[in-house]
């Protein structure tokens, strides 16, 4: 197949001197979400969750995987706003969902530790502990668009250090700092990525639906009654995350997953009630149904 042919796949990642970067955590989930497909697949990177869900609904390309939810650092409020816009305006929605393992390192050109340490926000939440040791001991963090930018830089300035993936110290030539290993505050921590397209995913019998409601904050109960509505045609609540709405006061969207598929009946049934509920300021959004990956992983305590 020729590369024009190709199914064009989006991730975050930044362009250095040699080429596109692949060692970013988007990247990863990419290829392992598209490896029955890697020969029909062009991977192309973006410099924003932003820009991956706009070329997604400006259709420039097919699929874009974006991150959503660490297990330590929680929600990727970033998506979320970059997804309700591209789904307004161009119809980009929730097709799949991925997950990650995610290991971070020390890193820097030689091995030795320096005044200036560079990431991306969420790999430094996620390594929240060893983070707040480097502040107190004076070291300056920065952040990045993307761990594989910071590793790129680190390897152009002997003046930072970053924490990357070990992919990104293996193509980058960096050099673990120290005795560290992998830094994140829990061992056990994972990243999971949504994949985006045009249309939902179809029914597997093991899927998930999310939403995004806006409600009347003087009106009592609004968000009880607004589960309610899915609560009474049997439908399991995931996740309830209120993602703030810039320019407005202490006013909240709230994203909704639910076990389920938009075609089930009991799930239609529910989005019905609710769009016609009068519970939402703005009419409720529905982002996508997709096949669930998460229920089939097993954490040890």
């Amino acid at each position: 197949m020729n590369t024009a042919e190709k199914i064009k796949v989006g991730y975050l990642g930044a362009t250095t001197e040699s080429g596109p970067d692949t060692t970013t955590f988007g990247y990863i989930a990419a290829e392992k979400h598209f490896v029955d497909q890697r020969d029909d697949v062009e991977f192309v990177n973006l410099s924003s969750h932003r820009s991956i869900c706009e070329a997604v609904g400006k259709k420039t390309i097919r699929f874009g995987v974006v991150a959503i939810e660490n297990v330590i650092d929680g929600m990727v409020n970033e998506t979320v706003r970059a997804l309700e816009e591209a789904h307004g305006h161009y119809g980009a929605q929730i097709a799949g969902e991925t997950v990650v393992p995610i290991e971070l390192f020390f890193l820097s050109k030689d091995g030795n530790t320096r005044p200036n340490v560079v990431s991306h926000e969420k790999a430094l939440g996620q390594c929240s502990r060893f983070v707040s040791h480097l502040k107190e001991n004076g070291t300056m963090v920065e952040t990045r668009n993307s761990t594989g930018e910071a590793a790129y830089a680190a390897s152009q300035n002997s003046e930072l250090a970053c924490i990357a993936s070990s992919r990104a110290e293996e193509v980058y030539n960096l050099k673990r700092i120290g005795d560290t290993g992998n830094i994140v505050d829990n061992l056990n921590s994972m990243t999971r990525f949504w994949i985006l397209n045009k249309e939902y995913g179809d029914q597997s019998g093991h899927d998930k639906s999310c939403f995004l409601v806006n409600l009347e904050q003087a009106r009592v109960g609004a968000f009880h009654d607004t589960l309610e509505c899915f609560a009474e045609h049997g439908c399991n609540l995931l996740i309830a995350y209120p993602i703030s709405i810039p320019g407005k006061l202490w006013e909240y969207t709230f994203l909704l997953e639910y076990e389920g598929h938009i075609n089930d009946e009991k799930m239609e049934g529910a989005w019905q009630e609710l769009r016609n509920s009068g519970l939402c300021l703005n009419p409720p959004t529905f982002l996508g149904s997709y096949p669930s990956v998460t229920s089939n992983i097993y954490v040890p305590a």
